[in-house]
C-alpha cells in the first residue's frame, strides 16, 4: 500500500510538467525550459543531500562517470522532447503516448541485451501501431491534425526515456539511490548549459519563473526522490507497470481540470490500444521473470576483467 501511495505521489508530480509547461508558455523554449529543469532539481538534490547528512550517498568514482554521463545525456533529450510536446499537443495525448515506453523497452533489451522477442512482444507492437493510428491519424486527414508535432514529439521522447531505462539496467543500476538520481542531472546541466548563452531568456514574465521553479523542484527533484522510496517499498516492475498506468490517467485528470481539455473518441480508443500494449509487455516481462539477456550481458563483462 506504501508502496502504491509513492506510485500515486511520483506521477502526479511528473504529470504536472504539462501543467507547469503550459503556464509558463511559449515564450522560453523547450531547451532553456529543459537546462532550469534540470538545474534546479540538481540543486535541491544538493540540498537534500545536505540537510538529511546524505553527502556520502553523493560519491561518484571513476568507473560511475562514463554511465551517469550517457544516462544524463540520455535525461537531458527526453526533457527537451517531453516538454516541447506540451507546447503543441494536449496533456491527455502526451501521457496516453507515453505508455509506449515499456514496448519500447522490451525491444530495445531484445536488440541489445539479447533477449528474445516472443508472440506476446510481436502482439504488443500491433496494439501500439493500432494506438497510433488512432490518435494521429483516424478522422483527423492525416498529418493535417494540428497536434501531429506535439505527438510526434512525445514519441521521440519516449526514445529516449526507453534508452535510459535500458541502459540501466544494463548497469544493474535504478533510481533507488540518490547518487542515481543527482549525477545525470547534473550531467545533463552542463550538456544543456551552453543553450542559455544561445537563447534570450530574460524577456520571459517573472511570473513565469515561479513555474519553472516548481518544474524543476517538484516535477523533478521531489519526482524522482519518491520515485526512489517507491522502489524501496515494491519491485521494479511492479512500479514500472502502476505508473504506466497512473501516469495518463492522472494527465488527463489535470487536462481536463486546467485546461478542459476533451477527450475524443479517437484519443480514448487509441489510449487504450497504447495501455493494453503496455501490459501485455509487462506481462511477458513477469513471465520470463529473470532477464536472461543480461545476465549474458553480465557474465560477458566478467570473463573480459
Amino acid at each position: 500500500m506504501k508502496g502504491l501511495t509513492y506510485v500515486i505521489l511520483a506521477q502526479t508530480c511528473f504529470a504536472l510538467i504539462g501543467v507547469f509547461t503550459k503556464y509558463i508558455g511559449p515564450s522560453m523554449n523547450s531547451l532553456t525550459l529543459s537546462f532550469f529543469r534540470v538545474f534546479i532539481a540538481s540543486i535541491f538534490l544538493l540540498l537534500v543531500a545536505v540537510v538529511f547528512r546524505k553527502t556520502k550517498e553523493l560519491t561518484i568514482t571513476k568507473k560511475d562517470i562514463v554511465p551517469f554521463f550517457i544516462v544524463g545525456s540520455l535525461f537531458a533529450l527526453d526533457f527537451v522532447f517531453f516538454i516541447a510536446a506540451f507546447h503543441y499537443t494536449s496533456l491527455s495525448e502526451v501521457g496516453l503516448l507515453t505508455s509506449i515506453v515499456p514496448v519500447l523497452v522490451y525491444f530495445m533489451a531484445a536488440k541489445f541485451l539479447d533477449e528474445k522477442i516472443s508472440k506476446n512482444g510481436i502482439v504488443a507492437l500491433g496494439a501500439v501501431l493500432a494506438g497510433l493510428y488512432a490518435i494521429n491519424f483516424a478522422g483527423t486527414g492525416g498529418f493535417s491534425n494540428a497536434h501531429i508535432l506535439g505527438n510526434i514529439f512525445a514519441l521521440v521522447g519516449s526514445v529516449f526515456a526507453a534508452g535510459y531505462i535500458t541502459y540501466m539496467r544494463f548497469e544493474e543500476r535504478n533510481h533507488s539511490s540518490l547518487d542515481a538520481i543527482f549525477w545525470p542531472m547534473v550531467f545533463a546541466t552542463i550538456l544543456l548549459l551552453p543553450v542559455i548563452l544561445i537563447f534570450n531568456y530574460t524577456a520571459v514574465a517573472q511570473t513565469a519563473y515561479i513555474w519553472v521553479l516548481l518544474l524543476g523542484v517538484v516535477s523533478t527533484g521531489i519526482g524522482y526522490l519518491i520515485v526512489s522510496l517507491a522502489l524501496k517499498n515494491m519491485e521494479a516492475h511492479t512500479y514500472s507497470l502502476a505508473a504506466t498506468i497512473a501516469f495518463p490517467l492522472i494527465s488527463i485528470m489535470f487536462g481536463a481540470f486546467f485546461f478542459s481539455e476533451a477527450l475524443t473518441i479517437n484519443i480514448i480508443i487509441g489510449g487504450g490500444f497504447m495501455l493494453l500494449s503496455a501490459l501485455i509487455v509487462h506481462y511477458e516481462n513477469r513471465k520470463i521473470g529473470i532477464n536472461k539477456g543480461l545476465l549474458r550481458k553480465v557474465n560477458q563483462k566478467l570473463h573480459n576483467l
